[in-house]
């Protein structure tokens, strides 16, 4: 009864702790595929969140065929039920109008500026906008701006900005010989909150589906983050579900062959929960935030965890009194080197790899003292099957058979790698989206909708300044190099000129007075101009704030603003940025496909380290003939798991190198284990077991259709087979000399 009532008191205080930690944290858990991307340097990290943000809640539908217009407007309907609106609505005229006329004489359109060289050009060319009185730019200016400047310039403003035609209302565009009606609107649900994601989700594609059938010969594509969000959060869910169950199923067949026993069963499910326990209490306690997918890779936690209640409960079995001092030391020093391994997962740029290296760490630890602590009160009420005890007791005298040839094998086993290497090196690839599990549908609708808004072959670029003036004068002086290369760009200036453009534009305006005569001929009446020029702060104070809002930045250290070039070459505006430290060319997936390219270097240099450590680690413990050895089978585990996955997936990425460094934490606990304990029956029959388990559950990671997890399950799976043959040799055998 001691034992259970130990047991179970440890297991309620992590529940409580949990439950209290969950009570004052309060963790949402998320699933936004952006949430996995290294962070961007802070200034640009601020504007990103003020620019783009907006975009992760907007849903975008095309529809195109004979019926598109029926089937657009029942969406429209539809989503509107559902307080879905609209997210581009564009100011009416005649407020446009009257904000700008307040600023008569300021404001000069090219072809407006151009006329003023010659008066009768002019005069040809005011007499053409008068005659157009009721065109509503016209009619809405006149009376504040009898000149018709501001008409001029609102018309040339419209017309640059515009990025859609409308027909009676509705958006359209023409692909590839096709006309297609166009619908953005804002979901004001959290896109990013799992259940209402995947429930807006199934909501909106039972909709569409009901519109293609009861429409003939009419389709519609959907795409947002919404959809990427829904699609991600059921594949992870399947998974984390799948995974687990499968993974507790084999663990309990493995521990009912080998123990027989009820009793086995339970402190394994202890070791196991308790390291789900502990490790979920440290998350929710440092992350306000937990990612899914977080949970998926955490499933591995349970292939690690029960390593240590094999290898406790079988060294229980071996000794009457308690824990050898052989096991005591192995798992100190197992613990010591899987956390290292995991905790290096603390600086990766990922955050779901840092949730991930909290989680297992903390997990590790936990688990090691419910081995070191609870198991030993189970002592007399564990026994080992003889079906297992024949087994392993065959399997060891293999072992020692094969341990006879290690020098050929590893010999060998140099040879093929090294031909391996040179017949087919491997590629390290560290794309982001081998984070996206997303389907190819919604990808392909992406790229779709890419293409009708003409961002497929444009380029954002983000600029710096000092303030809000000096933001417009340096976009102004930027434009002027992009026209030159017959590059297009609607920037922020185009709407609010500088105040040193203004000024010149009223002086020459002034330096014309022929062309301000024929004006007051023209109207009789006297021509007067503002006194004021037009500001940015103004503007963002006026009824157009909506329209620029999501283009400037300003805060009390600088102003930014975030603009689309098309027909200058990438090349180019990288020159461009390279001499101008305030201009970024932004590429959201080349910046993080960089900082993983950096990172991945990183955990090459980690993996070195990680290495030197241990070889330093096992001369001060085994000597230093066992530790090159040891140092030798490290290194050609980790040669052949990189080979052997570069061949398999044609090229590697971050997430092979991670794996790697989990492989090698690994493989020090076997190698530990091995040495401590040699080859004796109930070492190999622990070792079996945690290798086994291991294999089980990242095995199952690699069949995941999430690239990612399914690189990082196959290369821990691979590596775990590697290292269970490998191992074994660095047993010296008893006639051996070795140290």
């Amino acid at each position: 009864m001691k034992a259970w009532a130990i047991t179970l008191s440890w297991l309620t205080l992590l529940t409580v702790m949990l439950v209290v930690v969950f009570a004052v944290k309060q963790p949402a858990l998320n699933n936004d595929i952006l949430a996995l991307l290294p962070k961007s340097e802070p200034r640009l990290q601020q504007v990103e969140e003020h620019f783009f943000s907006a975009n992760k809640q907007q849903l975008s539908f095309s529809f195109s065929g004979e019926n598109n217009t029926q089937a657009y407007d029942e969406m429209v309907s539809w989503l509107a039920g559902k307080n879905i609106q609209p997210r581009f609505t564009l100011p009416k005229i005649e407020t446009l109008a009257h904000f700008y006329g307040q600023y008569a004489g300021y404001l000069l359109a090219p072809e407006y500026q151009q006329s003023l060289r010659e008066p009768r050009v002019f005069e040809q060319y005011y007499l053409g906008q008068l005659s157009q009185i009721a065109d509503p730019f016209v009619s809405s200016t006149i009376n504040q701006d009898p000149t018709l400047s501001t008409a001029s310039f609102l018309r040339h403003v419209l017309a640059n900005i515009q990025q859609f035609e409308l027909q009676d209302g509705r958006i359209t565009a023409n692909y590839q010989g096709e006309d297609y009606l166009l619908l953005f609107v804002h979901s004001t649900n959290n896109a990013f909150s799992i259940n209402k994601a995947i429930a807006l989700n199934d909501e909106i594609l039972t909709k569409l589906t009901q519109l293609e059938s009861q429409y003939p010969n009419t389709t519609v594509h959907y795409s947002g983050a919404l959809f990427h969000t829904a699609a991600n959060a059921k594949q992870a869910k399947f998974e984390m579900t799948l995974f687990g169950s499968l993974s507790l199923i084999a663990l309990f067949i493995m521990v009912v062959w080998v123990f027989r026993s009820v009793n086995a069963l339970w402190l394994a499910s202890v070791t196991v929960v308790s390291a789900a326990l502990g490790g979920s209490i440290v998350l929710v306690s440092l992350f306000n935030q937990i990612h899914v997918l977080t949970l998926v890779f955490a499933v591995t936690l349970i292939g690690i965890a029960i390593d240590y209640a094999f290898h406790g409960m079988l060294d229980l079995t071996q000794h009457k009194s308690g824990f050898s001092r052989g096991l005591k030391l192995a798992l100190a020093l197992s613990l010591l080197t899987t956390t290292m391994g995991y905790a290096s997962l603390f600086f990766s740029p990922v955050q779901l790899l840092t949730q991930v290296g909290v989680f297992v760490v903390a997990g590790l630890v936990t688990a090691w003292f419910s081995t070191r602590f609870l198991l030993p009160h189970w002592q007399n009420r564990l026994a080992v099957s003889e079906s297992a005890n024949h087994l392993t007791s065959s399997l060891s005298k293999q072992l020692q058979k094969v341990n006879e040839y290690k020098t050929a094998l590893i010999i060998g086993l140099l040879v093929l790698l090294s031909v391996f290497t040179l017949l087919k090196p491997p590629i390290v690839n560290d794309d982001v989206k081998l984070l996206n599990a997303s389907p190819k549908v919604l990808m392909d609708n992406e790229a779709l909708h890419m293409a009708l808004l003409g961002k497929d072959n444009g380029q954002i670029m983000i600029l710096f300044a000092e303030n809000g003036q000096q933001l417009l004068e340096k976009q102004e002086a930027l434009k002027s190099k992009i026209n030159e290369f017959k590059g297009t760009a609607v920037m922020l200036s185009d709407l609010v000129p500088s105040t040193y453009r203004q000024r010149e534009n009223k002086a020459d305006l002034l330096a014309h007075q022929a062309a301000i005569n024929i004006v007051s001929q023209m109207t009789a009446n006297p021509v007067q101009f503002s006194q004021s020029t037009l500001t940015l702060e103004t503007v963002l104070d006026s009824a157009l704030a909506p329209l620029m809002h999501n283009q400037v930045y300003i805060n009390n250290s600088f102003a930014a603003s975030w603009f689309m070039v098309t027909g200058v070459e990438k090349q180019q505006l990288k020159q461009w940025a390279a001499a101008d430290s305030d201009l970024i060319v932004y590429d959201k997936v080349a910046l993080i496909t960089e900082g993983l390219s950096h990172y991945s270097q990183s955990l090459l240099v980690t993996l070195l380290i990680a290495m030197t450590f241990a070889v330093l680690l096992f001369t001060f413990k085994f000597g230093f003939k066992t530790a090159c050895k040891q140092g030798l089978i490290l290194a050609l585990t980790l040669t052949a798991v990189l080979l052997l996955c570069s061949s398999i997936q044609s090229q590697l990425s971050i997430f092979n190198l991670l794996g790697c460094l989990l492989i090698l934490a690994l493989a020090i606990d076997y190698l530990v284990f091995y040495q401590i304990n040699k080859l004796v029956p109930s070492n190999v029959l622990a070792i079996s077991l945690s290798a086994a388990s291991s294999m089980w559950v990242f095995g199952m990671l690699a069949v995941s259709k999430t690239p990612a997890i399914f690189s990082f399950g196959l290369t821990v799976l691979v590596g775990l087979m590697c290292i269970y043959i490998l191992a074994p040799l660095s047993v010296a055998l008893p006639n051996n000399k070795e140290k």
